[in-house]
């Protein structure tokens, strides 16, 4: 799994759950707010039938003047009927303090005496108020027939006492249909839904927007990271490779030194072998000839080279002068192959005698590598080409027109591996890329695939 996919998987858990506990917040505070209001409209309920008893209570005592009921009960009885004449009063049941019900209303009611909580609420003159969204009318003189068995009621406990005093006589239990208030507290439940909804979407909207730019900010940073860290990883390498690079430069000049005085040795030995009688040995003792003389020139190339980055010596040469030894000295392999080489140039472009010994030997081993890589074909090709590049310097390139890199090492091209050719080190292109380096330019890939392989040395200005 990529880093990035890696942090979409926990991004997305983060996000789901802001967005769940968000719900879960703006559910609860609904829930909270659904019960108060709820409560504040069952309280109203209550204060209004608790206002109208009480106006009762004075307009009875204004009409009877000095009259005086027989007792007491007579008086609340009254009052209670007086009252349950208000729309929407099913039933109704008037108790004393000691919480007996008080006879002598229309018909005795199946309701429950307060309780003792509720005595103490109505001790300090505070309605009771229960609401029941199913409740039975078994027992009930329904004013609506088509009412059914089980509907939602309002019983309202309300105290009874004189409108100049305070101190209660009993309690009036009414019990009231209970559709309005039904119906009120689903208008109330829609509007709380809608509103929670909305406010849900709106801070899961804002939270979400937060979120994800702090999100984004974090993988920007963590892709960044780990950029870095693939530069630093890379520049260790590079580091290590350079250290190693130059450790086998110092050797590589300590052994040519050595070895070109046995190999004149060598060469003057086998200038004199090549009369034999025998066509045989005439002709080995011509082939290891041949190869002492190449071994010689790859000697004298290298010190040649080395020679060269020492000396204090400058003049210029063209991109085409350098192609030309880079094709000189690939000639061998190619003509083996078999494969033609050709040089293209567009443009004038120079470089430094300091410069050209390096890009020699950096082409060179591209176009050796190129030749030995193509198949036995009469159209197998290696295309050298230099031209002046658009940011300044010169650009050099080698092309073939073989069957591409395998894709595994495309990645890693130029690190040092096992090699594969009979003979070969593995350290080809990690050195040439150094070499690249050192020239304050870059060694790439352009192009790989069916149709051939390209590779781009960029050399900047001189200075």
């Amino acid at each position: 799994m990529r880093s990035r996919d890696r942090l979409r998987f926990p991004a997305a858990l983060v996000l789901l759950g802001i967005v769940c506990v968000l719900g879960l917040t703006v559910a609860t505070i609904t829930g909270w707010l659904r019960a108060g209001l709820r409560d504040q409209i069952l309280r109203r309920e209550g204060e209004s039938l608790y206002a109208v008893t009480v106006m009762q209570h004075a307009l009875e005592r204004e009409r009877l003047g000095e009259l005086e009921l027989a007792n007491a009960d007579e008086s609340l009885t009254i009052l209670a009927l007086q009252t349950s004449r208000l729309k929407g009063v099913l039933g109704v049941q008037v108790f004393d303090l000691t919480g007996q019900a008080l006879e002598g209303l229309l018909a005795p009611l199946p309701i429950a005496a307060p309780s003792k909580t509720e005595w103490q609420k109505l001790q300090r003159l505070v309605p009771v108020v229960q609401f029941k969204s199913a409740a039975s009318l078994e027992g009930f003189d329904a004013p609506d027939p088509s009412l059914a068995t089980r509907v939602p009621l309002l019983q309202i406990t309300v105290p009874l006492h004189p409108p100049e005093l305070t101190e209660l006589e009993g309690a009036a239990r009414f019990v009231l249909e209970g559709q309005p208030i039904a119906r009120e507290f689903a208008l109330l439940d829609q509007r709380l839904l809608w509103q929670a909804g909305l406010v849900w979407l709106l801070a899961s909207g804002v939270s979400l927007a937060g979120v994800g730019w702090v999100l984004r900010r974090l993988a920007r940073a963590h892709r960044e990271l780990e950029l870095r860290t693939d530069d630093l990883l890379r520049a260790n390498r590079e580091l290590s490779l350079v250290a190693k690079t130059s450790a086998l430069g110092a050797v590589t000049a300590h052994l040519m030194h050595g070895l070109r005085n046995p190999l004149a040795g060598l060469e003057s030995f086998l200038q004199g072998r090549g009369d034999e009688e025998s066509p045989i040995l005439a002709g080995a003792w011509s082939e290891a000839n041949a190869t002492t003389r190449r071994m010689r020139d790859m000697i004298n190339e290298v010190v040649s080279l080395l020679q060269e980055q020492q000396s204090g010596a400058s003049y210029e040469m063209t991109g085409r002068e350098v192609l030309e030894v880079v094709a000189a000295r690939v000639a061998p392999a190619a003509a083996a192959g078999p494969a033609r080489v050709v040089i293209e140039e567009q443009g004038v472009g120079v470089v430094t005698n300091h410069q050209a010994g390096l890009v020699a030997a950096i082409l060179s081993n591209l176009a050796q590598n190129a030749c030995e890589a193509l198949r036995a074909d009469e159209n197998a090709q290696v295309i050298l080409s230099a031209r002046p590049a658009a940011q300044g310097g010169i650009e050099f390139g080698v092309r073939d027109n073989g069957a591409g890199l395998p894709p595994e090492l495309v990645g890693s091209l130029f690190e040092p591996r096992v090699s594969t050719k009979p003979g070969g080190a593995g350290i080809g292109l990690a050195i040439s890329r150094q070499l690249a380096i050192h020239l304050g330019g870059t060694l790439e890939v352009v192009t790989t695939g069916a149709s051939g392989t390209s590779f781009r040395l960029l050399i900047p200005p001189t200075r």
